[in-house]
């Protein structure tokens, strides 16, 4: 047919363009939904139980009152008892931290009279001292807010006799080389013997090798977490406070800080230990029907069970916090970690 000056486009034309269209994007979605499955969902695993990964080296977070008043020697006796049926053999004890007056709260008379109790029935047991650094009110860029700080812990730990310190810094953005300072300054300060820990943030579980605009502080990469290895011996990884409103969603999150943080670790020999909640307090970050002990655990268990996730790297499990524990999460934390 000869076609006219002014006569229209054929519509058949017109509608085959968009129907081409419309299933290249489709096919582009079905393709994105088959990668996502495949590795999100449908990832390749083995099915342990978290008895299978339970190493009997667990860790818990205690509260001040044990150091900061006295105690019966049989009030000391059945922490020492509930922490051996636990199998927890590392406890951070809350010391002291530093106040927006410039000093250090001083929460830790009893330390050493707790300590040397402690001892007499656990004499195994690993007793940190957990010092808090909010890093809102301190300037760690400071060298002599670093030097007060090396110098109160230390004192502090040598004095009491704890076994090692527990830094606490928050918030911490991704690479801030002051942490890193203080823990080199920390590390000469301390007894050769002294152990030297620090409570971790989270780990980016998409990509955690790249830097990740506007989220620097709420997550780190796996550079920064290997540096902070090679100054420490032990890592315990706060990875609650995710805002994950449901279980399922905080499962999946939990499970992917495990394959993050054990492939970002797997080169270090410092003990890495996972952060499992029992706080019931509700804030815009912290949701306890989500976050608690049941899908802290399960999460961690679904984790360690990945193809992609070096197990061995994990050391245990760290309770927080302890004295909020109550016992039907015990229940749970004997049933899906201990395996009783």
């Amino acid at each position: 047919m000869t076609k006219t000056k002014g006569s229209k486009r054929p519509q058949k034309r017109i509608l085959s363009r968009r129907t081409n269209t419309l299933w290249r994007l489709g096919a582009l979605v079905v393709l994105w939904l088959i990668v996502f499955g495949r590795g999100c969902i449908y990832r390749p695993k083995s099915n342990y139980t978290g008895a299978h990964f339970n190493k009997g080296s667990n860790a818990a977070w205690l509260g001040a009152e044990w150091v900061n008043q006295p105690h019966l020697a049989d009030e000391v006796m059945a922490l020492a008892i509930d922490l051996a049926e636990r199998q927890i053999t590392t406890i951070y004890v809350y010391a002291s931290y530093y106040k927006p007056e410039g000093v250090f709260s001083p929460t830790y008379a009893y330390a050493e009279e707790f300590i040397t109790t402690l001892k007499g029935f656990a004499p195994d047991l690993v007793v940190q001292a957990w010092i808090g650094l909010p890093l809102d009110v301190m300037n760690l860029d400071s060298r002599a807010i670093r030097h007060e700080t090396v110098d109160f812990c230390a004192t502090l730990v040598q004095d009491a006799g704890f076994d090692g310190l527990h830094v606490d810094p928050e918030p911490v953005w991704d690479g801030d080389t002051s942490v890193l300072t203080l823990l080199d300054e920390l590390r000469e300060a301390l007894d050769s013997e002294a152990i030297l820990s620090i409570a971790g943030r989270r780990i980016w579980p998409i990509f955690p090798t790249m830097k990740w605009p506007l989220v620097g502080q709420w997550s780190w990469r796996t550079s920064y977490y290997q540096k902070l290895a090679q100054r420490v011996d032990e890592i315990a990884v706060m990875v609650y406070d995710s805002a994950m409103p449901t279980s399922g969603l905080y499962r999946y999150w939990t499970k992917f800080q495990i394959i993050a943080l054990s492939r970002a670790l797997v080169y270090s020999d410092m003990r890495l230990f996972i952060g499992i909640p029992t706080s019931e307090e509700i804030t815009p970050t912290h949701k306890p029907g989500a976050e608690n002990m049941r899908n802290g655990l399960r999460g961690t268990i679904d984790g360690l069970n990945d193809w992609a996730t070096w197990a061995d790297v994990v050391t245990g499990v760290a309770i927080y916090p302890y004295w909020e524990t109550d016992a039907r999460e015990w229940e749970i934390y004997q049933s899906l970690w201990l395996g009783e």
